[in-house]
C-alpha cells in the first residue's frame, strides 16, 4: 500500500526517506484502519515507550496528514518533550512545524517561517529517520473519516 504524499510547492525539503517510512507505517498497520479513500486526516504517533521525564529518551513525534485531491499533503510535524517541575510535569511541543500556519516554532524561541527553518527542519527529519532506524520507536497509526 503506498500513500500518494505530495510534496509540491512544500517549502520543506521532505525526504523520500520520510516518506517511505510513512508508507512502511501505513502498510504495517493497514488491516486495524479504516479504509483510506474516506480518509480526511492519517495521523502517526512514534514514541518510545522508554522515555520519561526522569530518564530522558527519544522525543516522541507526531506527522498529521491531510487529504488533498487524490493525495495527503503534510498537516504538522511536532516533536514533543517534557517540561515542569516536580508535581507539574507535562508533554508539551518542543518543536513544530505548522505547514497550515507556515511557522515553526520551537520552545523559548520566536516563531519563524518554514522557509527560515530549512536548515533546521533539515536536521531534525535527518535525526527523526535516525532513530526510527534504529528501532526505538513504538508507532500509532491513526485515520479520520471527513463526518468525524
Amino acid at each position: 500500500m503506498s500513500l500518494p504524499i505530495l510534496t509540491d510547492g512544500l517549502v520543506l525539503p521532505v525526504s523520500n526517506v520520510l516518506i517511505q517510512i510513512l508508507n512502511d507505517e501505513l502498510t504495517r498497520h493497514a488491516s486495524g484502519l479504516k479504509p483510506l479513500h474516506e480518509a480526511s486526516a492519517i495521523t502517526f504517533n512514534f514514541r518510545d515507550p522508554d522515555y520519561s521525564a526522569k530518564r530522558g529518551g527519544y522525543h516522541p513525534v507526531e506527522i498529521r496528514l491531510s487529504r488533498s485531491g487524490d493525495g495527503f499533503r503534510f498537516d504538522y510535524l511536532t516533536d514533543f518533550s517534557y517540561v515542569g517541575a516536580g508535581w507539574d510535569i507535562e508533554l508539551a511541543k518542543e518543536i513544530d512545524f505548522d505547514i497550515h500556519a507556515d511557522c515553526c516554532e520551537v520552545r523559548f524561541c520566536r516563531p519563524v517561517p518554514l522557509r527560515a527553518a530549512v536548515d533546521f527542519f533539515t536536521t531534525f527529519q535527518d535525526n527523526f529517520v535516525a532513530y526510527y532506524q534504529l528501532g526505538v520507536f513504538t508507532v500509532e497509526v491513526s485515520v479520520e473519516k471527513a463526518d468525524e
